[in-house]
């Protein structure tokens, strides 16, 4: 029980920052970027956000449909609402990255579990 609320948490954790980062205007977001020398890290951090809450949320139980159709609507509001965020714009590539992101991650979850049984079962 520990382990899930630890997971709860840092999942809330994530999300909360993948949205901060998301709604950064662009100006504030590039001088950041500038800051901690990350470059364009933009796309990388969509499908690693991505994988990140994907795996978070398969591992505390939810259904695989229900993590993808997660992340592409948390995905695609983020998108939206970009509009109106100076120096800021949607994109259809932004939307790619999440879904690649929360493939990768319930790939990697069902192969640990597959991983795991194995061990068990010797």
């Amino acid at each position: 029980m520990q382990r899930k609320k630890r997971s709860l948490l840092f999942l809330i954790f994530s999300v909360t920052i993948f949205i901060l980062g998301a709604l950064l205007p662009g100006e504030l977001r590039e001088s950041i970027s500038q800051l901690l020398h990350l470059g364009n890290v933009d796309a990388y951090a969509h499908v690693f956000f991505g994988a990140l809450i994907a795996l978070l949320l398969a591992w505390l139980g939810a259904p695989f449909l229900i993590v993808l159709m997660a992340i592409i609507s948390l995905g695609a509001v983020i998108e939206v609402v970009q509009i109106w965020i100076p120096g800021r714009s949607a994109t259809w590539s932004d939307m790619a990255g999440n879904v690649a992101g929360a493939l990768i991650g319930l790939l990697v979850l069902s192969l640990g579990r597959c991983v795991v049984k194995r061990g068990h079962n010797g």
